[in-house]
């Protein structure tokens, strides 16, 4: 734990009106959510001006519907606020003297009330281990704040997650990152790039380990595996037992499509109509999905994904509007009574079928590329998530595309075997928890220094 220095309150005092007014002075008030319409003086600064207000008060969250939709900047004041609080009573707890900067939209957006998709999932199941583990995370929604932010903090952030455009950004806009021309900038080893795909081997100048993923890409990629948890949200929904699924007796399978376009024929969804209607027909199964169209489809393009739904599938969005989607209960619940989840071969590597074998529903993952000399090589396929390939029945039924006979009888052994709850070991919360600890904690400065001479040996310019 970190030890207060001494003359701390003086510290703490120092550094937190530095902070205040990098939060509160140096920004463009017309574009901030605590603009007073009214008055030239902020809440913040009438505060400050006030002498019956404790400084470590300043930073205490405000009642305000102004920042309904920016909850990050309510993270920031309570964070701040119990990190100088602490540190004044020399009573902080453990690791929360080590902050966690985070930049990445991913994480800003959800928390704004923003699309919930992988890479949200992702962030704020990282952001929930960070909380359980007792670090502080600060949020700054530009480079520049997170550059500001390090100058203020340094000596207290132990890394900054960023977005791979960020990345990009902060190593060729000279201010942002640490040279010798520019001391005040952010080391390079404290940026840690999450990024959701396997191609992001190559996007950190320092290597691949400087790229958290959200699965194992190893041995194919180098980069560093944190992944996610999706157990807190899937554990609040009640088991359903398999007696109740289903619908006078006909077996439920939900489809993995939340977009019509995934029964384009132009993207070679992996079950034609005439598969599913095959399936239907010989197992009894009723199909069901929640897709809906994206707003920038042409008249052509719905057309021809309409044309790819097989009439055994129902569509409890059809007549609604593009832009309503089913509620996370609703979802939860049309999973949850299905007996397995089908992929059409797209999304890639969604985070779904994490929730449905937690529900007790198993996935159809569609095989897309084989080895044709040795189908059953699994180091050879590629599906449509890779993160269940090496799983077997009944939890994983890796069915190869345009396979009818296959389908059918991945549907029938689904509904003939049902599965209770079933959370992966790696993707239990404690996992995620355990090794985002080991994340925060390495010497990623020494890595750093390491491979800087070892690249100088090789006569290897610096990047």
């Amino acid at each position: 734990m970190w030890r207060r220095p001494a003359r701390t309150p003086l510290t703490a005092s120092l550094l937190l009106i530095l902070t205040i007014y990098f939060l509160y002075g140096f920004h463009d008030r017309s574009s901030s959510p605590r603009a007073a319409e009214d008055s030239d003086t902020t809440p913040i600064e009438s505060k400050l001006l006030s002498s019956q207000v404790s400084p470590f008060d300043i930073l205490a969250p405000e009642d305000s519907d102004a920042t309904s939709n920016y909850t990050w900047i309510t993270h920031n004041q309570r964070g701040m606020h119990a990190l100088f609080r602490c540190i004044e009573g020399g009573n902080c707890q453990q690791n929360q003297t080590k902050v966690i900067l985070i930049s990445s939209n991913d994480f800003i957006s959800p928390l704004q009330g923003g699309y919930i998709g992988g890479e949200a999932i992702w962030a704020m199941s990282t952001l929930k281990a960070i909380k359980n583990l007792g670090y502080t995370p600060l949020f700054a929604a530009t480079m520049e704040a997170a550059a500001h932010f390090h100058q203020l903090l340094g000596p207290f952030i132990k890394i900054i997650l960023v977005s791979h455009a960020q990345n990009l950004y902060c190593h060729s806009h000279p201010p942002c990152t640490k040279t010798a021309h520019n001391p005040g900038g952010i080391p390079s080893w404290k940026l840690l790039t999450q990024h959701f795909w396997a191609d992001g081997a190559n996007i950190n100048p320092l290597g691949a380990q400087w790229t958290l993923s959200p699965e194992d890409y190893r041995p194919r990629r180098n980069t560093t595996y944190l992944g996610y948890s999706v157990e807190p949200q899937c554990t609040k929904y009640p088991f359903i037992p398999h007696s109740q699924r289903g619908q006078e007796k006909a077996p439920q399978v939900y489809i993995l499509a939340k977009y019509l376009k995934f029964f384009n024929p132009a993207l070679r969804p992996a079950w034609t109509p005439e598969i599913f209607d095959a399936a239907a027909n010989e197992t009894g199964a009723r199909f069901l999905m929640a897709a809906r169209h994206l707003p920038e489809e042409s008249d052509e393009q719905r057309a021809r994904s309409r044309n790819g739904v097989a009439k055994s599938i129902e569509n409890t969005l059809e007549g609604r509007l593009d832009e309503e989607v089913p509620t996370q209960k609703e979802f939860y619940g049309m999973l949850g009574r299905s007996v397995a989840l089908v992929g059409m071969g797209n999304p890639m590597l969604s985070p779904t079928p994490y929730d449905a074998l937690c529900l007790g529903v198993p996935f159809i993952n569609p095989i897309l590329n084989w080895d044709r000399t040795n189908p059953s090589d699994r180091s050879r396929w590629r599906t449509q998530h890779d993160g269940l390939k090496d799983l077997s029945p009944p939890y994983v039924y890796n069915v190869r595309i345009g396979d009818q006979k296959g389908f059918t009888r991945a549907i029938r052994q689904a509904t003939e075997n049902p599965i209770e709850r079933y959370v992966l070991e790696r993707i239990k919360l404690s996992s995620v928890e355990e090794r985002l600890g080991r994340i925060v904690e390495w010497d990623w400065r020494s890595e750093a220094a390491m491979i800087m001479r070892e690249r100088e040996k090789r006569g290897e310019a610096p990047s």
